[in-house]
């Protein structure tokens, strides 16, 4: 099957990261498979290099100097006064249609809600048509409470109206079929598919160990990876560490990500037991180091969240937030949660203590983490890529004739 796979953009995020895993799954299932961007230039190609190193990259270009830059930066001044600015989504759409046309694209898979509606609107006008599969990330019901870009949630609908199938991650992603307007989600062939994740580690002599850092082998490792916005808990994680740090020197915190926010932290850190690490292309390796994931997220678009597939591949329990699919993905049926799970309420954590609380745990109940960890491995099963792409398999065969 020839498959395009049409992502917003190729930045770290767990949209991102998932559709580049799933393209490189397809090709070695035999498919051939492209990534589309729709911003080329802010791909992170290192990330992609070694995410998908098999699927080619296609992207639109103006191919005028200038007009990339200058198209953006209209779109980013009208948005601020609520306009809309087509043209640029215009010349996308045309520029996927066109290249759906010349490679003989049988199907697209579109991730991110702004790919999905251009997508959609580019697969109807192709000869032939083409059938489009939206997956939905949390796009939906964050865009949903927003009032600075009202033409998104207006063009989603006409997405989802068009959409051949719809893959979902978790019952949160389905709380647009709710609103007045929007075609029914019993009128939509559809499938709950959890992102696979296939792991692999770098090559021994790339790998970080905890020596480096100074972290002895017998210290307790707490460890966070996720986007470096302040909705993904980072300073909850700081606050509750301090806490702990004073009374527990054996104890660390690994912070995995990168940005301007993430910077910030860092210059505000005194504490040599918090170790900024910065961008990871590969984040397992520093997962290993771990004992505790962190992810206290009160991002309103969390889905299913890549980190939490991550720590259990790596055999790590996880002190979550209760959003999205995370109740689920840490449960091991008729044996309990693979760590501990605290509750937010869409502005940040209701009780920050209960996080500190849960460190404190891991630190005094050595037979607990124990458990934890064991659990942790059985709950990655339902994350293994094998599944997964079988199952988006499945689904692409029924919708394309």
């Amino acid at each position: 099957m020839k498959i395009l796979l049409a992502i917003e953009d190729l930045r770290t995020g767990g949209a991102q990261v998932f559709g580049m895993r799933l393209a490189q799954a397809l090709h070695q299932r035999g498919h051939r498979v492209w990534l589309y961007s729709h911003y080329p230039s802010y791909t992170n190609h290192p990330l992609v290099k070694q995410v998908a190193p098999d699927v080619p990259v296609l992207g639109f270009d103006t191919g005028v100097p200038g007009l990339e830059w200058l198209s953006r930066k209209m779109q980013g001044v009208l948005r601020r006064f609520g306009k809309p600015f087509p043209l640029r989504e215009q010349l996308v759409e045309r520029h996927m249609r066109q290249t759906m046309e010349q490679l003989g694209v049988q199907l697209i898979n579109s991730h991110m809600i702004k790919s999905d509606y251009v997508a959609a609107a580019a697969c109807a006008a192709a000869r032939p048509q083409v059938p489009l599969v939206i997956t939905m990330h949390g796009c939906y019901e964050d865009f949903m409470h927003k009032t600075t870009e009202p033409e998104v949630t207006l063009k989603s609908r006409e997405a989802l109206r068009q959409a051949a199938a719809v893959v979902y991650l978790t019952q949160k992603n389905l709380e647009i079929f709710s609103v007045p307007g929007v075609r029914s989600f019993d009128d939509i062939p559809h499938a709950q598919i959890y992102n696979g994740f296939d792991g692999h580690f770098s090559a021994p002599d790339k790998l970080p160990t905890r020596s480096q850092l100074g972290i002895g082998e017998q210290d307790i490792v707490f460890g966070m990876v996720a986007r470096g916005i302040a909705e993904k808990g980072w300073a909850y994680a700081l606050r509750s560490f301090e806490e702990i740090s004073a009374t527990h020197p054996n104890a660390h915190l690994v912070l995995v990500g990168s940005s301007d926010y993430l910077t910030d932290l860092k210059v505000a850190n005194t504490n040599p037991h918090v170790h900024f690490v910065g961008f990871a292309s590969n984040p397992i390796d520093w997962v290993r180091l771990f004992d505790v994931g962190l992810l206290p997220s009160y991002f309103a678009s969390e889905s299913l969240p890549n980190s939490i597939a991550e720590y259990l591949f790596c055999g790590v329990p996880v002190v979550a937030t209760r959003i999205g699919e995370i109740p689920h993905m840490l449960e091991v049926p008729g044996q309990g949660l693979a760590g501990v799970l605290l509750e937010q309420d869409g502005r940040g954590l209701t009780e920050p203590d209960a996080l500190t609380a849960a460190l404190h745990i891991y630190i005094a109940d050595p037979e607990r983490l124990t458990i934890d960890k064991s659990l942790a491995v059985q709950c990655f099963d339902k994350f293994r890529m094998g599944r997964c792409v079988a199952a988006y398999e499945a689904i692409f065969t029924q919708v394309v004739k």
